[in-house]
């Protein structure tokens, strides 16, 4: 067996790796939205006369937000383009900027919100009409 066949047996082996991986992050994150939905029914609906507190609410955004996440890193390893990432990256901190404990000051939500701005910045601009089109492309095929 030369280089070049041992480089290709692991690559196709990492491809496949990279795609049980996706699949269990998959199954996992509809094991959440199960439990999620279960969790919001237990709080809204099944005791409609005692208000929620605004932590429980917290708790729920912050659960659906890690599933956004999961669903997000799937794509990611499914479609292997920078703006995949870039989307990973722009929820996993739109998530932590959403739960910042109340005691920090404002400086998290500066740099977390300076953070996002970048994010978008570089999607912007950096990324051009080529990459989206071959992320489309990648979501079609």
């Amino acid at each position: 067996m030369d280089k070049k066949s041992a480089k290709r047996i692991i690559l196709k082996v990492s491809h496949v790796f990279e795609i049980v991986l996706a699949l269990i992050i998959l199954v996992k994150v509809l094991l959440g939205a199960i439990d999620l939905t279960k969790v919001i029914w237990s709080s809204y609906l099944g005791d409609a006369l005692d208000p929620i507190a605004y932590h429980s609410v917290e708790a729920i955004l912050g659960h659906a937000l890690a599933l956004v996440i999961g669903v997000e890193l799937v794509i990611m390893l499914t479609l292997h383009t920078p703006e995949s990432v870039i989307d990973v990256l722009l929820y996993a901190i739109a998530r932590k900027l959403l739960l910042i404990p109340k005691e920090k000051g404002m400086i998290e939500a500066f740099i977390g919100i300076c953070t996002i701005a970048g994010l978008f910045a570089i999607k912007k601009y950096l990324f051009t009409d080529k990459d989206m089109n071959k992320h489309d492309e990648k979501l079609n095929s």
